[in-house]
Order: structure tokens, then sequence, then C-alpha cells
């Protein structure tokens, strides 16, 4: 009788294990997202004119090592979470990414081209 009581008990102890598992990993996950938005966010925003000028001028050379290191320096102010280290170069891709979508930045490149272009002819 007592190992029967038992068994049952380990059975509900693994069974609201397995439901506390399934009810936080979402949320894990959800979470994570959140905090890697807010990540990619903070690299974007942080980006000094000056440092979208340094930024375009490395991409428009292919200097992406360069370009990196841009965000390098800002990382450890935006990084929320300590396992976004692990992240860290998908995370500045996805700020790269963001800052090359947008206006400002495209006209800067466009500027470079230009500068780039006239100094060539």
């Amino acid at each position: 009788m007592r190992t029967i009581r038992w068994v049952f008990t380990g059975a509900a102890v693994v069974a609201v294990g397995s439901a506390i598992a399934s009810w936080v990993s979402p949320n894990f996950d959800d979470a994570q997202a959140n905090s890697d938005r807010q990540t990619v966010n903070c690299l974007s925003s942080h980006l000094t004119l000056d440092d979208k000028k340094q930024i375009a001028q490395f991409a428009d050379a292919n200097d992406f090592d360069s370009l990196w290191r841009v965000y390098d320096r800002i990382f450890p102010d935006c990084a929320v979470r300590g396992d976004q280290r692990e992240r860290k170069g998908d995370l500045e891709a996805s700020a790269w990414r963001l800052l090359s979508s947008e206006r400002e930045f495209t006209r800067l490149r466009e500027a470079n081209a230009a500068l780039a272009a006239g100094g060539h002819l």
C-alpha cells in the first residue's frame, strides 16, 4: 500500500513539474524575444550621427569588421540579459538591418557613394 502511495505521489509531482515547465517555457520565449527587441532598438537609437556616418563609410567600403566595432562599443550599454552576449552577432546584425532601412541612413550612404564617385573621376 505504501509503494502505491509513493508511486502516485511521484506521478503527481512529475505531472505538476511538466505542467509548470510547459507553462513557463512560452513565457521564457516571449521574454527573450522582448528583451532582444529592446536591445536591438537600443543599439539603433544609441548611434550618434557620427556613428551613422562611420557605419555608412564602412558599409560602402565593405569594411564590416570596422562596422561591427561601432556596435561592439555600444552593445554593453544596451544588453538587457546576460545570455544576449551569446547572440551578440545576431542582435547586432538585426540592428544593422534596422539601420539600413532608415531613410536618413540611406541618404548618408548615397552621399558617401557620391563623394566616392566624385573622387574617382
